[in-house]
């Protein structure tokens, strides 16, 4: 046989040997792991689920979490606004009004604390014998020796009278009568933001006199009521709230805010009942578009907005956890200080009366990026 030969017939039991081998690993495979399966198309993905939280919810809260259903946003310039729905039935049984129904209906009672007043605490009654008033942190109360607004949310169970938390905003007066009326207002939610971060009396005053001053709502007493009531800001705000409160659903429960500009979601309010959702929702607009919307020197590009920011923000207040802590009323108090997020809220036993969290980060709009000069750049060194 010649050597050209012996090469071809090498050539043809190598091939011989490799289609052998091939086949055996194919039969040790199948025998060792079973039948390949069949390639299937993969499925779409389904929306992303949190962890499980590193402590868990108080029970109420994590009940209402697991029903909440997040409609289409409603927008506003660089605000969005998400309302909730709840599925099923269920929430605080009995008659609810909030502060400002209450006071207005005179079955609320605020007064300086006996004694000439103290600045962090007032007096509240509810003089009902039918009705549970709820009072939500952030509440603006006109009057007084100097305007306040409440630290705490606050459940007053029909005739309970107690002393509650609150903070001066209206820095420059301490005189005046003893009682108190609704402001209409809540804070901003900037100044909401520091009060649950436990900013003291001068950091809230600070933060009063930064807000009127964006607003160009200066005001001899330092007031945030009238800042905000200043006739400009009143109309720019009235605006907002015809554009947002129609378009939304009968039956929401709580509303999910976020910033158009930074394609995020910044914060969320959410109750036991559609009626107290409903009645406090003009104010918390307000609290938003103030930052959102009214003030000046924020430009940026509006970016599209859908539901997938409200998921993800809802499944960090489910990462987060939350735990018990006091109220001046009826009920427990809820807290959350985790993955990022602060919260407050009260629950009255298996039901939740309010729950609302913020983002603690603040906003950063990034820099335009320098366009470096042609030529030779060491690297990490920017170049003007």
């Amino acid at each position: 046989m010649t050597r050209w030969h012996l090469r071809r017939s090498g050539g043809w039991l190598g091939i011989a040997l490799a289609v052998v081998v091939a086949s055996a690993s194919a039969a040790y495979i199948e025998e060792e792991f079973g039948p390949a399966a069949p390639v299937r198309p993969e499925r779409p993905l389904r929306p992303p689920v949190a962890p499980p939280p590193p402590t868990p919810h108080v029970p109420e809260l994590a009940a209402y979490l697991d029903r909440l259903e997040i409609r289409h946003p409603l927008v506003c310039g660089r605000l969005a606004v998400f309302p909730v729905t709840l599925r099923g039935h269920g929430g605080p049984a009995g008659r609810w009004w909030t502060a400002d129904e209450s006071i207005a209906k005179g079955i609320l009672i605020v007064t300086e604390k006996e004694g000439g007043g103290s600045v962090p605490l007032l007096v509240m009654e509810n003089r009902c014998p039918a009705v549970h008033v709820f009072v939500m942190a952030g509440e603006v109360l006109s009057g007084g020796k100097q305007t306040r607004t409440v630290r705490r949310d606050v459940v007053l169970s029909p005739g309970q009278r107690v002393e509650i938390p609150v903070c001066c905003v209206e820095a420059r007066r301490w005189k005046g009568e003893a009682g108190f009326g609704a402001a209409g207002v809540l804070v901003p939610q900037s100044i909401q933001k520091a009060l649950r971060q436990g900013a003291d009396q001068a950091v809230v005053w600070a933060e009063v006199a930064r807000n009127n001053a964006a607003l160009g709502s200066e005001n001899a007493t330092g007031s945030l009521e009238l800042g905000l009531k200043a006739e400009p800001v009143a109309e720019k705000l009235a605006d907002v709230r015809r554009t947002l409160v129609p378009e939304v659903p009968a039956g929401s429960v709580g509303f999910i805010f976020a910033d158009r500009f930074a394609g995020r979601a910044v914060g969320g309010e959410f109750f036991g009942r559609s009626d107290l959702a409903h009645g406090l929702l003009p104010k918390l607009i307000d609290a938003y578009a103030v930052d959102f919307v009214l003030q000046v020197g924020r430009d940026g590009t509006v970016r599209p907005v859908d539901r997938a920011i409200a998921h993800e923000f809802l499944n960090r207040i489910r990462y987060a956890g939350s735990y018990r802590t006091g109220t001046p009323g009826s009920g427990a108090g809820i807290a959350a200080r985790s993955a990022g997020l602060v919260g407050d809220g009260v629950g009255l036993g298996p039901h939740l009366v309010h729950f609302g969290c913020q983002v603690e980060d603040r906003i950063v709009v990034p820099l335009v990026r320098p366009v470096p000069r042609r030529g030779n750049i060491t690297p990490g060194v920017m170049v003007e």
